[in-house]
């Protein structure tokens, strides 16, 4: 407690003392800046990311942009940060110090843009972490506060583009959510309405005209597509363009060769195999595993070898414990395919209840067929 009164005290001076010339939405110069970082960022390119922050933090020394970069860049430069991944400390200081950067703005002006923006993009980056590592109980206290900037970013959204990415979020989800599970429409109800179609429509948007998160909302209308629309083709669409941007990020190479593979576009799939079998991470191989059985199963008909490749992606995924849920699923049912076209039912059965309950995503549960899966 008193590290945290003590780096609020500093940083309330520093900015105070020269709080009207620390606006980012009026220096275009660094924004280009923030813009390369990031993309450097994503590129898995970190040498050239940490040059961009850099220069970006000696600019602007108290901002929460400099924590925030800094963050992304080592959730990804460690990508999966589990944990047990003696860099995940310092994933969460950077974005608490990101909030407590966020909160010395809005302390000043509580409706400061920039200061409502790091506050609840730092917040959305730590219970995304915390949430995809089987964590929830972790996020709670952020869950006010990320809701209340998230409604303020509907008005938000025109000073500053990449509130687009919340608001269509915001206004996807909360219809889709509860069309998908029931029980939650009474709790929807409670809550501002939506829209799925001006919510895809906006996180478009925000894909082609924002600076922070151009990246993430495409990666979200491509598992939206994926999961929740079924629209494979569109999938395809959005996994190809973060692939093309970013071919060194294994972990977007191996989300566009599975939508490849479930349209069953196998040579083209084939060709990327290769390319993430080189590339020099564990949780690169771990995902050749998975997807080179997916081609042996549904292309070659080699079910054997499927199955046995299909293991060794369960092995490789362990230390990597609930980040994996979704990935573990593809493969166990993949395993129960296996011993469906063998008639054993039983033991398919066994594999297809595992991966249902690891995950909710339909085109993963829903493929119980050994032939190919049909879009």
């Amino acid at each position: 407690m008193l590290r945290k009164i003590i780096i609020f005290l500093v940083l309330l001076a520093s900015l105070t003392a020269s709080y009207g010339q620390r606006n980012l939405l009026e220096d275009s110069i660094t924004k280009v800046h923030i813009y390369e970082g990031l993309k450097a960022t994503y590129k898995f390119d970190f040498d050239r990311a940490e040059e961009e922050i850099e220069f970006v933090n000696k600019k602007y020394p108290v901002h929460p942009v400099g924590s925030f970069m800094k963050a992304m860049l080592v959730y990804w430069k460690y990508y999966p940060l589990t944990p047990d991944n003696e860099h995940a400390v310092e994933f969460t200081s950077l974005m608490e110090l990101c909030l407590e950067q966020a909160a010395v703005r809005l302390d000043l002006n509580e409706g400061d843009t920039e200061g409502i923006f790091f506050d609840l993009f730092g917040r959305a980056f730590y219970v995304m972490y915390w949430a995809d590592n089987g964590s929830p109980r972790k996020v709670l206290p952020y869950l006010g506060t990320l809701y209340r900037h998230t409604i303020e970013g509907f008005t938000l959204k025109e000073e500053l583009n990449d509130f687009y990415f919340t608001t269509g979020l915001y206004n996807y989800y909360i219809e889709a959510y509860p069309e998908k599970h029931p029980s939650y429409k009474i709790i929807a109800k409670l809550f501002q309405e939506g829209n799925k179609e001006l919510g895809l429509k906006q996180l478009n948007y925000c894909a082609d005209h924002s600076i922070f998160l151009s990246v993430e909302a495409r990666y979200f209308l491509f598992l939206l597509y994926l999961s929740y629309e079924n629209d494979f083709s569109k999938a395809l669409v959005h996994a190809e363009k973060l692939y093309k941007d970013f071919p060194e990020n294994n972990f977007y190479l191996g989300e566009y060769i599975k939508i490849l593979l479930i349209q069953s576009k196998f040579a083209e799939a084939k060709i990327l195999l290769n390319e993430l079998y080189k590339m020099p991470s564990d949780f690169a191989r771990m995902q050749y595993q998975l997807y080179y059985a997916y081609y042996q199963e549904k292309y070659l008909k080699n079910f054997s070898t499927a199955y046995i490749f299909y293991n060794k992606a369960l092995e490789m995924s362990e230390k990597y414990k609930d980040f994996t849920d979704n990935y573990n699923a593809f493969a166990w049912m993949g395993m129960g395919r296996f011993y469906a076209q063998k008639g054993q039912y039983v033991k398919a059965n066994k594999y297809f209840n595992m991966a249902t309950d690891a995950t909710a995503y339909e085109y993963v549960i829903n493929d119980r067929s050994c032939g190919i899966l049909n879009s």
